[in-house]
């Protein structure tokens, strides 16, 4: 899915900013680890969201290392599981609606 500039850089397209851009408050607080009420469906949006900009494996492991750190429980992360499941993933973006309790909504805009 990813394509790559001549550099070796990954290039960003129109379709993977647009998605930034829809879920940037999900993403920002995603990968600080202060997302609310991350329970799985919720870690499942954000895989599917993550899954379709470059670099989104490695900023799930990222992401859920930041998590399990500021929760105090960094042994609950576990790379092999992530990648496993990363791979069931499908294309399916959420309906940003599901992230409806953050302050501004998913893109932080609140709409």
């Amino acid at each position: 899915m990813t394509s790559f500039a001549p550099s070796g850089k990954p290039k960003r397209t129109i379709a993977s900013l647009q998605v930034e851009r829809r879920y940037r408050n999900v993403l920002t607080l995603f990968l600080s680890g202060q997302l609310p009420n991350f329970s799985h469906g919720r870690h499942v949006h954000v895989a599917a969201i993550l899954k379709h900009l470059p670099f989104g494996r490695e900023l799930m492991h990222l992401g859920l290392q930041t998590m399990a750190y500021r929760t105090f429980v960094p042994d609950k992360y576990s790379a092999a599981k992530t990648d496993h499941w990363w791979n069931i993933l499908d294309d399916t973006l959420p309906d940003p609606a599901a992230f409806a309790d953050l302050p501004g909504g998913a893109d932080g805009a609140g709409t």
